[in-house]
């Protein structure tokens, strides 16, 4: 039986879904700047992490029932996130970062395609929907793994735990219930220690290269949009 979704009308307009998730992603980023000093100590690494702003766009990038779509709200997903960060920092009379902005601007074109593409494949159970699920389930376990390995002396181990088991729960759910098949989920069990290890690698390496090849101080051993956040928390307070 085959289970992919039929793919919409070629003439049905992306604007309806690409006003929402603008929408959608501007608020999500104007909240991020208020939640970094609302936030209780356990969960405050919410709003200082790139796994959380990951997922956001991930699925406001279900909201395209086209790839295109899907692809262009990821990025435009996350340029809209650092613009209600930013205006939200300005309101409360706090600078704006110009290498925030330049590293999440980066992000947004790099990132945000694959982002908008994963949520695609996986909402139209498409061949390649194994990659798309362990992408998104790979960063969010990344992510937390990192956080508990390099940040685990300045920061609650709560967030970082909840965001491994988010990603568990989405690559159980992606297998359970969008390809129940031994090799699609081999394949998508790959992909995310694939994901999750190369973004533990890439923060382990950029670590011994900051710190001159010595273990860094707990508070110098963010990574990513971690480390970003985290600095203009340090630099507002």
């Amino acid at each position: 039986m085959n289970h992919t979704a039929s793919p919409p009308a070629a003439t049905e307009s992306p604007l309806p879904a690409l006003g929402i998730a603008l929408a959608g992603a501007l608020t999500v980023g104007f909240l991020t700047s208020f939640a970094q000093g609302w936030l209780p100590a356990p969960v405050n690494s919410l709003a200082n992490s790139g796994g959380s702003w990951s997922l956001a766009a991930f699925l406001l990038a279900l909201l395209g029932r086209r790839m295109r779509v899907s692809v262009a709200i990821g990025v435009l997903a996350l340029v809209a996130m650092v613009l209600g960060y930013d205006l939200a920092s300005m309101l409360r009379g706090f600078g704006v970062s110009p290498f925030y902005t330049l590293f999440w601007g980066t992000a947004a074109v790099t990132i945000g395609p694959l982002l908008g593409w994963s949520a695609h494949v996986l909402r139209h159970r498409s061949r390649w929907a194994p990659a798309g699920a362990g992408l998104m389930a790979g960063i969010l376990v990344g992510d937390g793994a990192n956080g508990l390995l390099t940040v685990l002396e300045s920061t609650s181990p709560v967030y970082w735990t909840l965001s491994v088991l988010a990603g568990l729960v989405l690559l159980v759910w992606a297998c359970v219930r969008r390809f129940p098949g031994v090799r699609p989920v081999l394949a998508a069990v790959a992909t995310t220690a694939l994901v999750a290890g190369a973004i533990c690698g890439v923060f382990a390496t950029a670590n011994h290269f900051l710190s001159g090849g010595e273990a860094p101080a707990a508070a110098e051993s963010s990574a990513g949009a971690i480390a970003v956040l985290d600095t203009e928390v340090r630099a507002q307070g």
